[in-house]
């Protein structure tokens, strides 16, 4: 039997026009959407095409493949439609990030990706998913992604994983995101480190990097292999994401377009990624992409933080964080020379720099002068 797709859509009906809808792309070579005033016409549409077509299951053993083996499924379907014209790159780039997101949630302590798909229930998504998608995401942003989810459900349901879609009439949640504070607060190294212990291997380059470098999340995202420079010992910060989008650009003022050395421990873990990777000469392959070669995702960034963070036992810190901790390090080492701060930090002017982190070279001076005091007024007292 032919699984057509059957919805109304209400949009067209308010204007008057044809609004049910039988989408037979998913399941015919040359299908497409075609429009009826009815339900019974659009009905009787789909029995006819029944009359006509058998349709096959191109994989027998489909209701076992795992949500990964899906969204590969998925992801190829949608790509082709790209590459025939069908569908835009930002639609296209956009089911790939929503995919991504659910992937990497966690249900029963494993990776949704290495689940059964006909095994994910309703309970699942609104109790266990539900709460890993809302993290720093509004209710409409996490309503996108279970959107885009639920069309690659849907073409499993045409390849016969499962018969019904979990993602139906669960409730949406989101939470707002923290407002930032105007002043920078200091993290201490061993903090730092506390956090980049409890991380796998990958993300633990993936936080070192940021840790050394300052960079933004969204230039880190963007990083490519032709913006490293291994004989020299440096990276040059030249495009980052645009906000809410993979897409990259230029940086985020003209100020952020900045060379920065490299340590010599993430030089070296640098160029062991470089040969895991199979010494890529694309320039423009990600250095953090997936295997996709696409960005991963700011919540997966924010999410991997967290989750350290938990299980190092120590507060809860943004990714964003990791830039600050930098700036601490450079104030240690340069702390009489802000230009070079600033040029470092892709500050447009030395005046952010300090209205970002010069309270920290204040409180160090106070400091400094309160001791100097503190012993000569204990000095004093003790000769008398």
């Amino acid at each position: 039997m032919l699984q057509a797709s059957l919805t109304r859509q209400k949009s067209r009906a308010k204007k008057g026009w044809a609004s049910w809808v039988v989408d037979t792309r998913y399941v015919l070579a040359d299908g497409k959407q075609s429009y009826h005033q009815t339900r019974e016409d659009a009905q009787k549409y789909i029995d006819d095409l029944n009359k006509e077509t058998t349709v096959h299951s191109r994989s027998v053993d489909s209701w076992k493949w795992s949500f990964y083996e899906l969204a590969k499924s998925y992801i190829s379907f949608v790509e082709k439609e790209y590459h025939a014209g069908e569908r835009s790159k930002s639609y296209y780039e956009e089911k790939v990030r929503y995919v991504e997101c659910f992937l990497d949630c966690i249900v029963d302590g494993k990776p949704i990706a290495d689940m059964r798909v006909s095994d994910l229930s309703a309970g699942m998504v609104a109790d266990e998913i539900m709460d890993q998608l809302k993290i720093n995401r509004s209710k409409k942003t996490v309503a996108n992604i279970l959107g885009g989810v639920g069309k690659m459900i849907k073409f499993g349901i045409i390849k016969s994983c499962r018969t019904t879609n979990p993602l139906e009439d669960v409730e949406i949640k989101g939470e707002k995101k923290p407002k930032s504070k105007d002043k920078a607060e200091r993290i201490a190294d061993d903090v730092i480190e506390a956090i980049i212990d409890n991380m796998n291997p990958r993300w633990q380059l993936i936080t070192n990097f940021a840790a050394d470098t300052g960079v933004r999340q969204g230039e880190q995202r963007a990083l490519t292999w032709g913006q490293i420079n291994f004989d020299k010992c440096k990276v040059t910060i030249d495009r980052a994401l645009k906000h809410k989008t993979t897409t990259a650009g230029g940086t985020k003022t003209k100020a952020g377009k900045r060379t920065i050395p490299l340590t010599r421990d993430v030089l070296a873990q640098l160029k062991e990624l470089y040969i895991q990777q199979g010494r890529p000469n694309d320039p423009n392959r990600l250095v953090f992409g997936t295997e996709f070669n696409h960005p991963i995702t700011s919540a997966k960034y924010l999410k991997r933080i967290r989750e350290a963070c938990k299980r190092a036992g120590v507060a809860p810190i943004r990714w964003h964080d990791l830039r600050h901790y930098y700036a601490s390090v450079l104030l240690q080492i340069y702390g009489d020379d802000l230009w070079r701060i600033k040029n470092y930090m892709g500050h447009a002017s030395i005046r952010i720099t300090e209205d970002i982190y010069g309270h920290w070279l204040e409180d160090d001076e106070d400091n400094d002068q309160a001791v100097d005091k503190l012993t000569e007024r204990k000095r004093r007292r003790s000769s008398r």
